[in-house]
């Protein structure tokens, strides 16, 4: 069943007191990596505001509103210095809470500086992603994933923005029939008998997909993980009758869909590969961390040459791109094949009702004993 419009804008739209953007503000979402900031601020935009994010001169983060609330010039042109960033315009002076320490035209007996205050928000970093919290107090725990805590591996970082709505990315996550189609190669036509199965578990959703293909039958597992997330992994290489071009062998890949704003999504990805005998057990992709969230065209995409199909890293982004800024699902027509997307959306509706009903939403985690390592573990398999 297609949805209401109202029922759309619910799930898509993300600004203050919106219902998906409360549902947000409840957990933690990577805003940026510790590689790019490189004694310069770096403007940043999540879940529809503006900001700026920074690193004093002790070595402190801060998340501060972007507009200085002296004359609204961009704090992300300024300068590090005196102990936080100051406004390149006037000379405020905001350190990493957002308290102003200076105005430097203004009466020092005034103490008008005492009365201005820059929103600012909790960042917290690990394995070199920096994570934000715009949510009320008492924050939960910053999940502590496996990808982002394992010491017996090596892992990159990378970073772009798609030119639309964070749900078109996500819904593809819980949305495995594509695989054959947005992600093909020519072995893939030999494919039959595909079957998808969707379950429910503690932080969000499993999928396994089968299928047949030289004889064999393989299933994939892979996770998303709320809000915004998904787990892949070790899947069979490109060239088996069942491998997909959006394999990557040997290795994990842990991925956020973070709403910039209503119409454009931050794409982070870790890469993990254990080290089995002094060795990567995978070549993951190389680390593109310093180079901060990359910028890219809407309508211009890679094809593969060889294929005539989509390039690889371009196939995802194209498909979600073109279904509009914000896509209009009220004139969908679900099938039997889209159960993913369906239970998707009622896991973001259940959440928005635990926080009116003044709980948690599903997947946060606020016991330390449940954080020292969240194992979620992907992976393809044989089946007999």
């Amino acid at each position: 069943m297609a949805l209401t419009a109202q029922e759309n804008d619910d799930l898509t739209r993300v600004g203050p007191g919106t219902p998906c953007g409360i549902m947000m503000r409840r957990y933690w979402h990577p805003v940026g990596f510790t590689a790019e900031l490189k004694g310069k601020p770096v403007r940043r935009k999540l879940l529809g505001e503006d900001l700026v994010l920074f690193r004093d001169e002790k070595g402190q983060l801060g998340l501060i509103g972007a507009r200085c609330p002296h004359r609204g010039t961009s704090l992300h042109l300024g300068y590090i210095e005196d102990g936080g960033l100051r406004c390149c315009y006037h000379g405020w002076l905001f350190d990493v809470s957002g308290r102003c320490l200076e105005q430097p035209t203004e009466p020092a007996e005034a103490n008008f500086k005492d009365k201005v205050r820059q929103p600012s928000y909790k960042v917290e970093e690990l394995a070199g992603v920096i994570f934000a919290y715009l949510g009320p107090e008492p924050a939960p725990l910053l999940p502590r994933y496996d990808v982002l805590v394992r010491e017996d591996g090596v892992r990159s970082l990378q970073g772009r923005i798609a030119s639309c709505n964070y749900l078109q990315m996500v819904e593809n996550t819980v949305d495995q029939h594509h695989f054959k189609w947005l992600h093909r190669t020519p072995n893939t036509k030999k494919w039959t008998d595909p079957v998808l199965t969707s379950e429910y578990f503690d932080y969000g959703i499993r999928d396994t997909f089968a299928r047949s293909g030289g004889g064999e039958r393989y299933q994939t597992l892979s996770y998303f993980i709320m809000p915004t997330m998904n787990k892949t992994g070790y899947h069979v290489p490109e060239s088996h009758p069942c491998g997909m071009a959006a394999n990557h062998p040997g290795y994990e890949a842990l991925r956020w869909r973070v709403p910039a704003d209503d119409t454009h999504t931050m794409h982070f990805t870790v890469y993990f590969a254990p080290v089995v005998d002094g060795k990567p057990t995978g070549t993951i992709p190389p680390d593109s961390g310093a180079k901060g969230v990359v910028e890219t065209t809407p309508g211009q995409y890679r094809y593969d040459e060889a294929t005539g199909y989509l390039a690889r890293g371009d196939q995802d982004r194209a498909a979600q791109e073109s279904q509009g800024e914000i896509c209009d699902r009220t004139i969908e027509h679900l099938g039997v094949s889209d159960k993913g997307v369906i239970m998707l959306r009622k896991l973001y509706k259940d959440s928005m009702d635990a926080i009116a009903a003044g709980k948690d939403p599903i997947g946060t985690i606020r016991d330390p004993a449940k954080n020292r390592i969240v194992e979620i573990a992907p992976g393809e398999f044989k089946l007999s």
